[in-house]
């Protein structure tokens, strides 16, 4: 289950992202992908596909050390 457990989450982490940029995704291949300058929603996804990346990445890396000693890497 411990090794699994990372397969989940990335798969997890790439299904939210996948879902945020959904609504967007299907308009932005009908009119195409503006600048970022020229639409402010395409620069949030963005940041927020960032922010998700990121935080899974450290979310991962404390589910990792989870039951771990504090001496033990």
């Amino acid at each position: 289950m411990r090794r699994i457990l990372p397969v989940v989450f990335l798969v997890a982490t790439c299904a939210l992202v996948v879902w945020l940029w959904w609504p967007l995704a299907t308009e932005l291949i009908q009119s195409g992908i503006p600048a970022d300058i020229d639409d402010h929603r395409v620069s949030h996804y963005v940041l927020l596909t960032g922010f998700v990346f990121i935080s899974a990445v450290f979310i991962s890396l404390g589910v990792k050390n989870i039951g771990k000693p504090n001496g033990e890497h």
